[in-house]
């Protein structure tokens, strides 16, 4: 009877094996990129929306590797004319130009500094604003409680007159920036799992959010919504760019209108990025970078050393993945 059983295991095993489906290229491999990869720092420890934090409490934004060490136990939250903004699992925000520590009573996940308006979101999915001059709490309120969240997290936008607070339960609320009153919700996501937003970004007069399921934007006075279970997205000036867990990748406009689309099967895209003539980057899991010209009609798939538990964090024409850079210009 035990050898039945071992027997049936074994099966079930190699079953579930055998049933998994992985990438392979449509095109001869290339061996050897155009393009170098670097040591960058050490290794990626947490990422965000905005960017990343290193075993050596260094950071990874928008400009690249910060010479800044943050203190221990803090993580990076975002940057501002006024200094890096980071946070412990303590509920304190560091302020790195005016090194101001603020304690918080829940943890903050997201935060943007705006001259004195400091906009956070927190962990129990709560929001509000702190003035840093005045050194008070000006405004907090509280949402339904999110358990799963996508550990990129986006954080607030504060414009002339209202903050957006991309929240975990899948809204974006809107407050007024001088009543300190919330005065609309945009619903994104209220359905699924995992529904926090992951992408927050005005673009000009353009807004476009996303979750993980479903991507909106106001463009123009048009609002534009469209599911599609995203892996990675990119934003530039004219375009959106997403990798889909189908592994599709699209381009589209500021109305969501699909301009290019072309499926990688069983592709696992773990980076998109764009170089400087507009051809795109994807980092897949089984050890590939494909580039794909910017009409998506022409294909290169190279081999590139890379493994699936790898932390990744895109920033423009630069990848960093574990402790490594490959940069497209």
């Amino acid at each position: 009877m035990k050898s039945i059983i071992l027997f049936i295991f074994m099966i079930a095993i190699l079953s579930g094996c055998s049933s998994k489906q992985y990438y392979v290229p449509e095109k001869n491999i290339i061996y050897g990129l155009d393009k170098e990869v670097l040591t960058a720092s050490d290794y990626i420890v947490n990422i965000n929306a905005i960017g990343a934090t290193t075993k050596s409490n260094r950071i990874i934004n928008k400009d690249g590797i910060s010479e800044l060490v943050l203190p221990n136990g803090y993580e990076y939250l975002n940057d501002s004319e006024n200094g890096i903004l980071a946070a412990n699992k303590d509920g304190d925000v560091w302020i790195s130009d005016q090194n101001l520590t603020i304690n918080f009573r829940a943890n903050p996940i997201a935060a943007t500094l705006q001259d004195n308006l400091l906009a956070l979101v927190f962990n129990d999915n709560s929001y509000g604003v702190y003035d840093v001059k005045e050194g008070k709490l000006k405004f907090k309120e509280y949402l339904d409680k999110s358990y799963v969240n996508d550990t990129r997290i986006a954080a607030p936008v504060i414009l002339n007159k209202i903050i957006l607070f991309p929240m975990l339960d899948g809204k974006i609320v809107i407050v007024d920036k001088e009543k300190f009153i919330t005065s609309r919700t945009i619903l994104v996501d209220p359905q699924n799992e995992i529904k926090n937003i992951i992408l927050l970004k005005t673009v000009g007069d353009t807004l476009i959010a996303a979750s993980g399921n479903k991507i909106v934007s106001l463009h123009k006075g048009k609002y534009g919504t469209k599911e599609v279970s995203i892996k990675n997205y990119f934003v530039d000036e004219n375009n959106i760019y997403l990798t889909l867990l189908d592994g599709t990748v699209m381009k589209l406009d500021f109305d969501l209108n699909i301009l290019q689309s072309k499926k990688f099967k069983f592709a696992k895209f773990h980076a998109i990025s764009k170089d400087k003539e507009g051809n795109l980057y994807l980092l897949e899991a089984e050890g590939y970078m494909i580039r794909l010209s910017n009409d998506f009609k022409e294909t290169k798939v190279y081999d590139f050393s890379f493994y699936d538990d790898e932390k990744v964090y895109t920033n423009g024409s630069k990848i960093y993945f574990e402790n490594k850079l490959f940069k497209l210009d």
